[in-house]
């Protein structure tokens, strides 16, 4: 590991998170963000994952221009996204990791104050959730709908793991994260719902904030971060599986929550957990990757999200698996044959059912 600058306050509130790999421009223009606000208890920890566009000095030289507090490091060979945002969390001293993407800016300059004293409200509890809004777009997402302690335990964690997918916004208690550290799931690409599923199951509590306070997808004139959305579409494209990187999210959730349930809880635990990745999580992508690749593009991600997959290892009853294949033979159907322009017209409204508060916690 190189490490390649620090400057470093004592005791911060916030550490900002933030997994770098050669979006120069667009981190930049998040660091304005940081440093607009009035809310100064804070450090900036970057991790970067060797990146090759040769800004690294541009980078530092710009946080130590403004005075911000840092950590900065780089590896000495690409580790991939969940060891990179694991590397940056490790460089936090502060209270709490507040997780962000480098393309993902903070809402408005009062947004860490406005956040702090919500926090502060609430005791100080050690997993905060909070909404974005995507810049493009304009749309908003609302993972939580009411700002409060919603839980902690094993179910309030089966219930919430999804909203942990968007990194951005997610705020941990640091030395819960600490705590709870594993390359278990390297290469899965969600080690934030990871930490943010187990730090609930083992007791943490969750607050849910309905403010929006990030800004999604940067926006920089002339440069483009690669997506799935501008890769060519395949030609004579084949039906085979293709589980993308949704496959392993129900066992990532799963383990995180299985040493604090046993007995019956376990197997519905399972099935709420496996239900929502078929029923909430999977269904998006088929429509999604209709319309950027092709019907036999989403036929094969069918293919990929069969249960057997989902669950490979993890020694579930024949009830549980009985009812994942039926639903995900339900949810398919639809998946494949509806039309997209129903489906867009219909997606701000799924949404929000999808992220609906739930009746149970």
């Amino acid at each position: 590991m190189e490490v390649a600058g620090k400057t470093v306050v004592e005791s911060a509130f916030f550490s900002f998170c933030i997994p770098q790999y050669n979006r120069t421009s667009f981190l930049l223009r998040v660091l304005e963000s940081i440093n607009a606000q009035t809310f100064r208890d804070f450090e900036v920890c970057i991790s970067d994952d060797c990146s090759t566009d040769g800004r690294s000095q541009e980078l530092l030289d710009y946080l130590k221009r403004v005075g911000l507090s840092f950590q900065y490091s780089k590896t000495e060979k690409n580790v991939r996204y969940d060891k990179n945002l694991r590397r940056a969390i490790g460089l936090a001293s502060g209270r709490y990791c507040f997780l962000l993407g480098n393309d993902d800016m903070l809402a408005a300059p009062e947004t860490l104050a406005q956040l702090h004293a919500v926090m502060s409200r609430h005791a100080f509890p050690e997993v905060v959730v909070t909404n974005y809004r995507e810049i493009a777009t304009g749309v908003s997402y609302r993972r939580m709908q009411v700002t409060g302690v919603i839980g902690s335990g094993p179910r309030t964690a089966a219930e919430h793991f999804r909203n942990f997918s968007f990194v951005s916004g997610l705020v941990f208690s640091r030395e819960l994260a600490r705590k709870h550290e594993t390359d278990q799931w390297d290469v899965a690409e969600f080690y934030q719902m990871y930490l943010g599923t187990r730090i609930l199951a083992a007791g943490g509590r969750l607050l849910a904030v309905s403010d929006v306070v990030i800004l999604k997808d940067v926006q920089i004139p002339g440069e483009q971060v690669d997506t799935y959305r501008i890769w060519p579409v395949l030609k004579h494209c084949p039906i085979i599986e293709r589980p993308l990187n949704l496959a392993p999210i129900g066992r990532l959730a799963f383990a995180a929550v299985e040493p604090y349930i046993e007995g019956r809880t376990r197997e519905r635990i399972a099935r709420r957990i496996f239900g929502q990745l078929l029923l909430y999580t999977y269904p998006p992508w088929l429509f999604e990757y209709r319309k950027i690749q092709s019907w036999r593009y989403a036929a094969g991600i069918c293919l990929g999200m069969r249960p057997k997959n989902l669950i490979s290892n993890s020694n579930l009853g024949i009830v549980t698996r009985t009812y994942l294949k039926l639903l995900h033979a339900i949810v398919s159907l639809p998946g494949l044959i509806i039309p997209l322009s129903v489906f867009f017209r219909l997606k701000p409204w799924l949404h929000q059912f999808a992220k609906r508060p739930n009746r149970s916690t």
